[in-house]
């Protein structure tokens, strides 16, 4: 042992990266997407921008059903070692699908939208949220890197589709 290492600090950080990752990951999870898709379309309702509603819908649920039944053509296991037992099929990553599909329609809506002094830092944060909720997979070790960049990738091909049909009905 090293003069004056200490194991239990190590230890301590290690469970707050677990910590922090776990709390990231859950921002990409079913029951967050679901909660925060659900108060976005309120708020397009509310702010008379009713035509964002079918758009967001078609990003997030068209993901969401693609990664279902991907995840139950391919049936590949997830990695052993993982932080915590999974029990869907292991690729593509839902979660990283549902960072790009919400957060980056979300992304999409505030960059489009009138300026505001804040709009810079929410796209900056969304931004980095979509990156660290597939990052948070890896650390978990519940994911394989290809099963987060194919999830991107299904995420990102619903958001284009949902961005054309947006732009249409503008």
């Amino acid at each position: 042992m090293v003069a004056g290492s200490n194991p239990a600090a190590g230890a301590q950080k290690f469970m707050i990266l677990d910590f922090i990752f776990l709390t990231i990951t859950y921002s990409g999870g079913y029951l967050v997407v679901t909660g925060i898709t659900i108060l976005t379309a309120l708020s397009f309702l509310i702010h008379k921008h009713g035509k964002r509603i079918l758009p967001l819908l078609m990003s997030v649920e068209g993901s969401a059903a693609s990664i279902w039944v991907l995840k139950h053509i391919f049936n590949i296991s997830r990695p052993e070692g993982a932080f915590y037992l999974e029990s869907s099929p292991s690729f593509p990553s839902g979660h990283a699908a549902m960072a790009i599909a919400l957060y980056g329609f979300l992304l999409y809506t505030i960059w489009k939208h009138k300026k505001h002094h804040l709009q810079n830092k929410a796209i900056w944060g969304l931004s980095i949220l979509i990156i660290l909720i597939g990052l948070s997979r890896l650390y978990l070790g519940v994911h394989y890197l290809s099963d987060v960049l194919v999830g991107y990738l299904v995420g990102a091909l619903w958001l284009m589709l949902s961005i054309k049909i947006q732009n249409r009905l503008n």
